[in-house]
């Protein structure tokens, strides 16, 4: 079944947490049903037991990025977000798809923990960045900047400024790389936020933005 793009029907936290305590049920549900384990039926336990962790590990750094990371952006930037979701999405990285495009694939539909159409739009949250980078682009260009050219390093120092790529929601096997990080990864990140931060604030907001990219390129 194919699923669009789109909002959650409830915020990120709460349909984590509804992941994770519908996880839990099946879990114990299977668990104490089974008195002879085959090594199927144990293979599936250890998969479903694996996924509980990573949920909790999700939602850890989402709290994480609700403490630390946006209060730092809101505090340079002068925007205040509506609220977490925005830039937790923007940070979710790509290995995340594999533990909602596992559970998706590990239930019948009409017995998932959540909506399969809400862990669908989940495995896609790491697309966000790219479209959201693609708006500040556009939107810095013509109505901000004035035709000028911001270069990828100077938007990169943002990300560094931000800590956004040592923010990355990651699965537990999946470490931050952030020494290894690339110019382009980290523009995507920094351009991705000026996205929300204008889908939020409107031409306005972004502009009181703007003059953190000049203070990259001084230093």
């Amino acid at each position: 079944m194919a699923y669009e793009y789109g909002p959650l029907s409830r915020p990120l936290k709460e349909t984590l947490a509804a992941l994770q305590e519908g996880l839990t049920q099946e879990y114990r549900l299977e668990f104490l049903l089974t008195h002879r384990r085959s090594a199927r039926r144990s293979r599936r336990l250890r998969r479903i037991r694996g996924w509980i962790r990573e949920t909790d590990h999700l939602v850890v750094q989402i709290d994480r990025v609700a403490r630390q990371t946006i209060p730092r952006i809101e505090q340079e930037t002068g925007h205040t977000f509506r609220g977490p979701d925005g830039v937790a999405r923007i940070l979710m990285d790509p290995s995340t798809k594999r533990l909602f495009s596992g559970v998706l694939a590990g239930f019948p539909e009409e017995a998932l923990p959540v909506p399969a159409v809400d862990l669908a739009l989940l495995g896609n949250l790491s697309d966000d960045a790219r479209a959201l980078g693609l708006i500040a682009d556009v939107t810095l260009r013509l109505k901000v900047l004035s035709g000028l050219h911001v270069p990828r390093e100077d938007v990169a120092a943002l990300c560094d400024r931000w800590r956004l790529h040592e923010s990355r929601i990651t699965l537990r096997g999946n470490p931050r790389r952030a020494a290894g990080t690339s110019a382009r990864e980290k523009e995507t990140l920094a351009r991705a936020v000026l996205g929300l931060i204008y889908i939020e604030g409107g031409t306005e907001a972004l502009g009181r933005a703007a003059p953190l990219l000049a203070c990259n390129q001084e230093r």
